[in-house]
């Protein structure tokens, strides 16, 4: 049976395809599926104005969380010279079109909103309606597949261990690694060959993956919002957590997790990933507050 991911971003690729050759004097020459980077293809768009290369980025469905990662992807990924990133998903708000534009982002969308701003092309088309029948995440990017991908980034051997193995490290259904080996299969992202399994096009299943958890396994994480003492500020925090005796037990991440790996200054916001049954004990140690709007986030980790 196909695979529902698949065929959606398939849909997905004909809906704008179908869009772009509506307009006058153009025609796409040709589409080539591309496997082992973050792209799903090339396509070379003609016309009287001349022609141009894009490589297409596929992204089912867009929140204000998953536009700003989508376009940090777009921003920091290389791609050929000759080439521009395109942006096709089922659908692109009013508002999220604005910001697109502002960030130099060009985007198809199934409803026939579009935008092209880069020479020698300028077309812009707005105010299509959102189109229904957008579906809901395949299995594979929900918070179980979302874990055992996880894995799998971290170390490409993973995919070769016990399916036992594989499901007390990700904590997840032991019945369920089987279907979630077929799904990465049947999307291109796992071979078998003489019983050894080997990881492939990591690099777009790393996109994709850091998308799911924006989306769909961060918020089963979040534990709670909150602020530290007016006493200390964020970059004392480093430090009292070193003197609690729970040190162990938490691992720092967010931007100030990332300022003490790359000394960067003046970070404005930390993660804490704790264990929800020490959460009170803690955040009374590290003199934290809730507070729906605070700099320090609280999170459960997984696997």
């Amino acid at each position: 049976m196909a695979n529902k991911a698949k065929q959606r971003d398939e849909q997905i690729i004909y809906g704008c395809m179908k869009v772009i050759r509506k307009l006058p004097g153009f025609h796409i020459d040709f589409v080539i599926k591309k496997l082992g980077g973050p792209f799903a293809g090339t396509i070379k768009l003609g016309g009287d104005w001349g022609e141009k290369y894009y490589y297409l980025k596929v992204v089912p469905k867009l929140s204000p969380s998953v536009a700003d990662l989508v376009i940090h992807q777009l921003t920091t990924t290389s791609a050929p010279a000759d080439c521009a990133p395109l942006l096709l998903t089922h659908y692109v708000s009013p508002n999220l079109a604005a910001k697109f534009k502002q960030k130099g982002i060009e985007f198809a969308d199934c409803a026939g909103n579009l935008l092209l701003q880069k020479a020698p092309l300028y077309v812009e088309i707005g105010g299509q309606k959102h189109l229904t029948g957008q579906g809901g995440l395949d299995r594979l990017f929900r918070p179980a597949g979302l874990k055992l991908i996880y894995l799998f980034l971290r170390n490409r051997q993973a995919v070769n261990a016990t399916y036992r193995v594989l499901a007390d490290d990700a904590g997840i259904a032991l019945g369920a690694i089987g279907t979630l080996f077929k799904e990465l299969e049947n999307r291109g992202n796992l071979a078998s060959n003489a019983g050894d399994r080997e990881l492939l096009a990591a690099e777009e299943l790393l996109q994709r993956w850091q998308l799911g958890y924006l989306e769909t396994l961060r918020p089963r994480m979040l534990l709670q919002r909150c602020s530290l003492n007016a006493d200390y500020t964020l970059q004392q925090l480093p430090e009292l957590l070193r003197r609690t005796p729970d040190a162990a037990t938490v691992m720092l991440g967010g931007q100030l997790g990332a300022a003490q790996l790359v000394k960067a200054p003046a970070p404005e916001s930390a993660v804490l990933y704790l264990d929800p049954q020490q959460q009170l004990k803690l955040m009374l140690q590290l003199h934290l507050t809730p507070d729906p709007n605070g700099q320090i986030t609280l999170l459960a980790p997984f696997g």
